[in-house]
């Protein structure tokens, strides 16, 4: 159903582009607003914008963004700056941990906590993460949080798979002696092969994989590490000390919290069963083997700022991992857009919305939020499974809820140049530095994260810039995001007609609303804090209804997850909206294949495999077909046989 009616040929059409892994609608409009982002920045093609006289915030917005996007582009001055600046890195780091080379454990507590320290002021990902964002028990305020991490491979079961591991460890061993060893690669006539790597670097990168693996074993799965009943463990300083004392907490604290900034609050840890392991594993390692963690730590994150030569091992493992050709050149411009968007989001959302979000678009879609809210109002007094005191509790979320739409009006306040301005003041951008721009915008991104220690959350600043394609619900505000990036054509458009943007957007925006009453935001209440508002009863009515949906999509093809199953199946109100015709299909019918088409993909089968472990969401096929089968007006509008896949005999129901 999903492929033929609903996706009119696009698997037939379209073929997945050679450097990438998968194609779909949401690429199609994210390529589309990677165009209006090159126009903005890239000088050569004549279309930049003007700055209105006199307006000196809005000329400085725009030469970061032009000089970071030149620093990019300018592969040649990249090559040149050779292997240097990722070796230069290495040695700050390792500045902080003794050279030693004993293999016993013990490493030096201060040592290992200022390390851990810099690690994090890096933005780096490693085995213990601090992060600073809205507390889950007093969600208006920011506090520090504790999560783990660390691993190079996509996910902790990929270490059980002996070739794939066979395969990570040769690519750390190539990229160990590409960085490190005597050798400048760039002089290279051949590339780099297996047997070209000397006998140190394999030991190496055999003792950096056997550290990843052992941490993966005591690691945590992704489930858990998401259900917020389980990551909400508040802990005072003294309670981490003794929970991993081979750390120094307050110091480590003082460490990455920007200078005047004092954590007052309790730390939320979010796997407390994994840090007493990872205590024992950190004193059972020897410190040269710490040492190379690290090293690897920053050669894996930070190399694809290097010149292609310097990091083919790990674009080439990446590119196996997901089914892409290693030989495929990816597109520079991709990089650097990519580049934009994080490092300048903000300042590129600037320009976009200027450019493709116009007009009344905002206001237009504040309604449509608005009129699905006032549907799902209408229709939670209807289940009578809802007890009064959950209901009420329930009809209190959604008339609270909220939309931020198109863009943030807080921190900063995307239309204002002087707010964009202001805001990025502290990223200091070098037209031919691109590696020392990206190293300055992990740092300056990271710390500014930090400073947020304490202060009341920014309810109107959403948690993406505003060019990103796609849509989101954040419990701890009980808001719902809606980017301008997404609110695009096929998507959305003000003058679309109804049943399209409801079909399409609308449904979108259902889905998010009803991640504020799913197995995960629905432990959170109307302001957002962690607490049980569900009576016993209603609670186990909720689970057995939502057992339903694990049954049922359990049969299909391909499982995930099944956290998104009840969202995508209340997705669409199609009762609510009477429609205007067309000629082919009935209104109602567009409706359905407006929703259908958003789903639209084609990927490789080796994303797939990755993505059902690390995806919340059920595959694309079963997100439309899992929904759609669940809807009598579905199968009425399109007189679908009794019994059918698509018109079952039993069907599941929940919001």
């Amino acid at each position: 159903m999903h492929n033929s009616a609903m996706c009119g040929g696009f698997v037939e059409r379209n073929e997945i582009p050679a450097e990438e892994s998968s194609t779909n609608y949401f690429s199609v409009i994210y390529n589309d607003n990677s165009r209006v982002l090159r126009s903005i920045v890239d000088k050569s093609l004549g279309k930049t914008p003007k700055p209105a006289p006199g307006n000196a915030a809005e000329e400085d917005n725009l030469k970061k963004l032009q000089d970071l996007w030149d620093s990019c582009m300018d592969e040649a001055a990249i090559l040149k700056a050779g292997r240097s600046p990722i070796s230069g890195q290495i040695d700050n780091l390792l500045g902080f941990l003794p050279d030693n080379n004993s293999s016993s454990g013990g490493v030096d507590k201060t040592a290992i906590t200022k390390t851990v320290a810099q690690v994090n002021k890096l933005g780096l990902n490693t085995f213990l993460n601090i992060l600073v964002g809205s507390d889950p028990g007093k969600p208006l305020t920011n506090s520090l949080s504790v999560w783990e991490g660390g691993l190079g491979l996509p996910t902790r079961k990929l270490y059980e798979v002996s070739a794939v591991v066979a395969l990570y460890q040769t690519a750390v061993a190539q990229m160990f002696q590409i960085i490190l060893g005597d050798e400048d690669v760039a002089n290279r006539t051949e590339p780099l092969l297996p047997n070209d790597i000397a006998q140190q670097w394999t030991d190496t990168a055999k003792d950096v994989v056997d550290f990843e693996t052992k941490m993966a074993a005591i690691g945590t799965d992704l489930v858990d590490q998401r259900d917020p009943l389980k990551y909400n463990n508040p802990r005072t300083v003294e309670e981490l000390t003794s929970m991993i004392p081979s750390i120094d907490w307050p110091l480590l604290i003082k460490e990455v919290l920007p200078e005047g900034v004092q954590n007052t609050r309790p730390i939320v840890v979010a796997t407390p069963i994994f840090f007493p392991k990872l205590d024992a594993l950190i004193k059972d390692t020897s410190t040269a083997t710490l040492r190379n963690y690290f090293t690897w730590l920053v050669i894996r994150n930070q190399a694809l700022n290097l010149a292609e030569p310097y990091s083919r091992p790990i674009t080439v493992l990446l590119s196996t991992l997901n089914g892409i050709s290693p030989g495929i050149k990816v597109d520079r411009s991709k990089t650097c857009i990519s580049t934009i968007n994080t490092n300048l989001g903000e300042a590129a959302g600037h320009y976009f919305i200027l450019e493709k979000f116009k007009g009344d678009s905002r206001a237009a879609f504040t309604e449509v939020f608005e009129s699905l809210k006032t549907a799902y109002i209408k229709t939670f007094p209807t289940y009578d499974w809802l007890d009064k005191a959950t209901l009420d509790n329930a009809l209190k979320k959604l008339k609270t809820m909220e939309a931020l739409v198109g863009y943030s009006t807080g921190s900063p306040d995307v239309p204002s140049s002087l707010s964009v301005k202001e805001y990025y003041e502290g990223y200091d951008v070098v037209a031919d530095d691109y590696f020392g721009n990206q190293l300055r915008s992990a740092i300056f991104l990271n710390s500014k994260m930090m400073a947020l220690m304490g202060k009341p959350v920014d309810r109107k600043k959403m948690l993406s810039y505003p060019q990103m394609v796609n849509a989101y619900y954040n419990p701890f505000s009980n808001q719902v995001f809606h980017p301008s990036g997404m609110l695009q054509f096929p998507f959305y458009h003000v003058e679309n007609p109804d049943y399209i943007n409801y079909g399409a957007m609308g449904s979108i925006t259902g889905h998010e609303i009803t991640h504020a009453f799913d197995t995960s935001g629905s432990h959170f209440d109307s302001i957002g804090t962690l607490v049980n508002w569900w009576t016993n009863a209603t609670l186990i009515a909720f689970n057995d209804k939502a057992q339903c949906f694990v049954d049922q999509y359990g049969n299909f093809t391909i499982k995930g997850p099944d956290e998104r199953f009840k969202s995508d199946s209340s997705g669409k109100k199609y009762k609510n909206f009477k429609l205007p015709g067309l000629d082919k299909y009935t209104p109602e019918q567009l409706f359905f294949i407006s929703y259908g088409r958003l789903w639209c993909n084609k990927e490789r089968p080796e994303l797939a495999v990755q993505m059902i472990s690390t995806d919340t969401h059920s595959p694309t096929r079963w997100r439309v077909n899992g929904a759609l089968m669940n809807l009598p007006e579905f199968s009425e509008v399109f007189q679908c046989k009794p019994g059918s896949t698509m018109n079952p005999t039993k069907r599941c129901s929940l919001w």
